[in-house]
Parts: structure tokens; C-alpha cells; sequence
């Protein structure tokens, strides 16, 4: 691993952030996430994703969006609300959400620094779909990529 990625940095600016993920190698993103704190960095992600929330895209939208992020057989769910113009993010599992979106690691730091497409990843089984499929593909455009 000559180019190991550091993250310990979480502070870092979202553009920043999806720089190093479109440099780094599936192993030295697993080895850089998992050593700065797998929970403290997608906390992070997730605050990020609240503030780039773009709301003329979701202006007709009131739901609740699943996220898990899969590691090494562990689940890390984490929620997106959107509801009158505004996204909130929580740690957890929504009670009856819209669509669940399902990922390993890497390909969801992928898809969110704008390096995959979801689409792409469904095709690939690398993204897991369950409830509505077609609202899935608006999910991305809901969130100013860096």
C-alpha cells in the first residue's frame, strides 16, 4: 500500500473527500475508512448529504430514504427524511421507508463522490434496491455531488 489514503482528517471539505475516493484503491479505502472510524466518517457523509440537499429537486417529496452501508458483515443504517423542503439525516433505521438503498462500502463512497452512477452499480449488483425502484434513480439528483 504505498498510497494510503488518511482520513483521520473528518473535517476535510466534501470535494476534498471525493478527490482521495477517486484516487485510492478499493483496499486502501477500506484501510482509510475503517481506521479513521467506520461510524465517524459515514456521520460525517451524512451531515454532508443534509447540507448539499438540493430542494427544487425533491420540491414534490415527503419521505423517508434507507441507507446501509455494509462492511466486513457489519450494517450501518442511516436515514434521510425529506419533508417540506428540507433533508434531516439520522443513525438508524426508518420505520417505513420510501426505498431502502443497500451497499457495501466502497461502492457507496463511490456512488456519493460522484465516481459511480447508481444505476450502473444496480446493474452490477453492487447497489440493492427493495421498494420503489423507480423513485430510487431520482434519489442521487436530490444531492449536489462535490
Amino acid at each position: 500500500m504505498a498510497d494510503e489514503i488518511d482520513i483521520s482528517s473528518i473535517d476535510m471539505t466534501p470535494e476534498q473527500f471525493a478527490e482521495m475516493i477517486r484516487a485510492a484503491s478499493d483496499s486502501d479505502i477500506e484501510t482509510g475508512i475503517r481506521t479513521a472510524g467506520i461510524e465517524a466518517v459515514l456521520d460525517r457523509i451524512f451531515q454532508g448529504m443534509q447540507e448539499r440537499f438540493v430542494a427544487e429537486k425533491a420540491a414534490d417529496v415527503t419521505t423517508d430514504i434507507q441507507w446501509v452501508v455494509t462492511d466486513q458483515g457489519n450494517e450501518y443504517p442511516y436515514t434521510l427524511s425529506i419533508k417540506d423542503g428540507a433533508a434531516s439525516q439520522s443513525r438508524g433505521r426508518a420505520e417505513s421507508p420510501r426505498v431502502t438503498l443497500t451497499a457495501a462500502l466502497v461502492p457507496f463512497l463511490r456512488l456519493i463522490s460522484g465516481q459511480e452512477n447508481g444505476v450502473q452499480l444496480f446493474m452490477k449488483g453492487a447497489l440493492k434496491v427493495s421498494g420503489d425502484l423507480l423513485f430510487s434513480q431520482r434519489v442521487q439528483t436530490f444531492f449536489a455531488t462535490p
